[in-house]
This record gives structure tokens, C-alpha cells and sequence, in this order.
């Protein structure tokens, strides 16, 4: 029997790597060794209460069927109505839920992008990005904006004109940086894929975490951004569900069908115990215990911006989003004769602290940590940051 080839589309894409870091870290960790782990994006916090009880709940009642394949029609009404916290305002049939951020963005992508189309990735973007793009049969166009985390409009019509780019994927508030942008900087970007055509994939499944007096603006909130912008959110980051695989995805109501067809054959439908539970998260009445965990990662953000400064070697501006920290590590690779690769490698085998390597974020020379993890594990991984640059 003949060996079996793989196909020369999956060669060319990546493994997670903040996954594979993670999992490395367990594995240490199964070892022995005391690891910190500062590299996925996962709250430290459970799921809250009436969350869980929700799924229990659907379990118990037998809600353990198929349904259809962009959610129940509940979870399709519920979910409009999250996304009227952003000021966004969408029919049911605008709205269709998914398995996570990462399913509801590659659906849309496939619903979107023909072979050979280019989609612009300001950088510093999320690693999975240019391989969902690849997977889908497009080209990812890495773009730098002129004028530190947050790209122009002048960037993006530059760059769609240079390479013919039918869209963009936006990711505010972004991982790894933390940036929120302003409003006008928001309607810069929608003004330049209008201008080009564009459609705008946005990543905003961080909406609910900033900090200080900034304010998420969805690209869609424009009357210039609301048909070509697809818009990913969900609670999954901010009420710790991560593990339970729900989203949702919003756009003009033919995407969404087109994703829901794809959908229907890709997975057939988000998980029914997970959409019972995605209910009770859009319906949520009292915030206090959403604030209450807020508020435990803005002190974790606060604590790490004024530590991480007083390390030599490294500098840190204040995130003003999400859980992460995009550290400035450039000075310090610089005194080892070493890249943020290396530097995170060793960090892990001699610091027993796993972060990840700006490269992978199209940033080199910098480390991304996750204040999502508790304020104890913040203190050591920083003792040991220290105690090794030291040296």
C-alpha cells in the first residue's frame, strides 16, 4: 500500500502557537517543574455560576440535539440583542452563532474570499490570522501601519491599491497589544476600505474588556462601515467560557447565509449545550460579577505596566484592552546577541515562565504576556523575569 500524502494546503499552514506553548507548559508542569504560564489568552476565573447551571441545565432537559445549523432561533434573537451593547443593530437573521471566534471567522472567510484574493493584516496581528487566510485559499498581505499599533487610512488604501486587496481584518481591542483605537481612528479605517472596496473582517471578541476612559467603536456603528463590515464577538473572554466553544458572527444577511451553508457542512452546529449557556450570557441581567472581574484585570494591568517598566531591558505601554501585554524586550535581546524567539525559549527553560514571541504576531523583538492569570502567578512570573535578565 502507497504512502499517503497530505494535502500542499495544509503543509503551508501552521500549528497554533499559543497553543503549542501552552501545552508545552502543561507538559513541564506534568513534570515537575513549576511553570507559569503568561502565554494563552484564558481567564483564571470559572465560569460564572447561572452560566455553568445553564448548560447543566440543558443536559438535564434533554437540549442535547441538533439544531440549526447558525443557532436557535432563541440564541439568534438573544445574540441581536448583544450586539446592541456596541451600538450595533442587527436582525436575527444578520446574526448566526458559531463554535468559537476562530470557526466564526473562518466561515465568513470562506464565504468571502475566492483563490488568490489578498486580505490585509495590520500588524500586529493574532497568529491564527494569515492561516485562516491561507486555508481559505487567500493570500495574507502583512501591513505596518506608519504610525505605531493603530493603521491609517492612507495605510490601508496604500496598501489595497498596491496589492489589489479585497478586504482587511481589523482587531480592536487587539491581541497582543491591548490598543483601542478612537472613534475617528475607527471611521480613518472604514473611510479607506470604502474608498478601495474593501470588506472588513472585525475581530472584536474583546469588546467588553477596556480600561480607563476608552470606548470600543465597531467599524459597523459607520453608515459607511455597516454592509462591508463582518463583525466576531461573543463572551467567551469575558466570561471565561473559552473551553465551551460559542460565538457569534454578524454582517449583511447575505453573508451570514453563506456562512450558515458552510457551517452546515463544515461543523452542523454550534453545540447545543453551549448555545443554552451563550443564552443566559445575553440575557444576563446583573453585570456585578462581569465588573467585579473587570476590575481584577485592571488592577492585573496596572501591576504589570508599572512592574514590567522597572525591569531593565524592557518597556511596556499601558494596554488599554483585552488581557495582554506587548512587551518591549528589544533592549534586552540586543544585550544577549539573541531574538524574542530565543528569549522567550530561554525564559521558559531557565525562568520557568512561558510567554510568546512577538514574531509570531509579526512584531519582533517584543514578548506578549496574559495578565489573564491570577495576580500570584503576575507577581512570581515577574520575580523571575527579573531574577533572569539580571544575570
Amino acid at each position: 500500500m502507497g504512502a499517503i500524502s497530505t494535502s500542499l494546503r495544509s503543509q503551508q499552514i501552521s500549528t497554533s502557537i499559543t497553543l503549542a506553548i501552552s501545552a508545552r507548559a502543561a507538559a513541564m508542569r506534568a513534570d515537575g517543574q513549576d511553570v507559569i504560564s503568561l502565554g494563552a489568552g484564558e481567564p483564571d476565573f470559572p465560569t460564572p455560576e447561572p452560566i455553568a447551571d445553564a448548560g447543566v441545565g440543558a443536559i438535564r432537559d434533554g437540549k442535547t440535539r441538533y439544531t440549526a445549523a447558525s443557532g436557535t432561533p432563541q440564541l439568534r434573537k438573544a445574540a441581536a440583542k448583544w450586539f446592541e451593547r456596541f451600538d450595533l443593530h442587527y436582525a436575527p437573521d444578520e446574526v448566526m452563532a458559531t463554535a468559537g471566534a476562530k470557526p466564526a471567522l473562518t466561515m465568513a472567510l470562506m464565504a468571502l474570499v475566492n483563490e488568490g484574493d489578498r486580505v490585509l493584516l495590520p500588524t500586529p496581528y493574532w497568529p491564527s490570522y494569515p492561516e485562516m487566510v491561507k486555508m481559505v485559499g487567500g493570500v495574507p498581505v502583512d501591513v505596518t501601519p506608519s504610525d505605531g499599533l493603530i493603521p491609517t487610512r492612507e495605510d490601508l488604501e496604500n496598501a489595497a491599491r498596491e496589492h489589489d486587496a479585497k478586504g482587511v481584518m481589523i482587531n480592536f481591542p487587539n491581541n497582543p497589544s491591548g490598543a483601542v483605537p478612537t472613534g475617528d481612528q475607527i471611521e480613518a479605517m472604514v473611510d479607506g476600505a470604502d474608498a478601495t472596496g474593501m470588506w472588513i473582517m472585525s475581530d472584536e471578541i474583546y469588546a467588553r474588556l477596556v480600561y480607563d476612559d476608552n470606548v470600543h467603536v465597531s467599524p459597523a456603528s459607520f453608515e459607511k462601515g455597516r454592509d462591508r463590515t463582518i463583525v466576531v464577538n461573543g463572551g467567551t473572554k469575558s466570561h471565561s467560557m473559552t473551553g465551551w466553544r460559542i460565538g457569534f458572527l454578524a454582517g449583511p444577511k447575505d453573508v451570514i447565509a453563506a456562512a450558515a451553508r458552510l457551517q452546515s457542512q463544515a461543523i452542523g452546529n454550534p453545540c447545543s449545550i453551549s448555545q443554552e449557556a451563550a443564552l443566559e450570557v445575553c440575557n444576563e441581567a446583573d453585570d456585578s460579577e462581569f465588573e467585579r472581574r473587570k476590575a481584577a484585570f485592571d488592577e492585573r494591568r496596572q501591576f504589570l505596566h508599572e512592574a514590567i517598566n522597572a525591569i531593565p531591558g524592557l518597556k511596556l505601554d499601558r494596554p488599554q484592552g483585552a488581557f495582554y501585554a506587548l512587551v518591549d524586550a528589544r533592549e534586552a535581546c540586543a544585550a544577549r546577541g539573541i531574538d524574542d524567539v530565543a528569549l522567550t525559549e530561554q525564559l521558559l527553560v531557565e525562568a520557568l515562565v512561558a510567554a510568546v514571541p512577538g514574531t509570531a504576531f509579526a512584531f519582533p523583538g517584543f514578548l506578549r504576556l496574559s495578565y489573564a492569570a491570577s495576580m500570584d502567578d503576575l507577581e512570581k512570573a515577574v520575580d523571575r523575569i527579573r531574577g533572569f535578565l539580571s544575570k
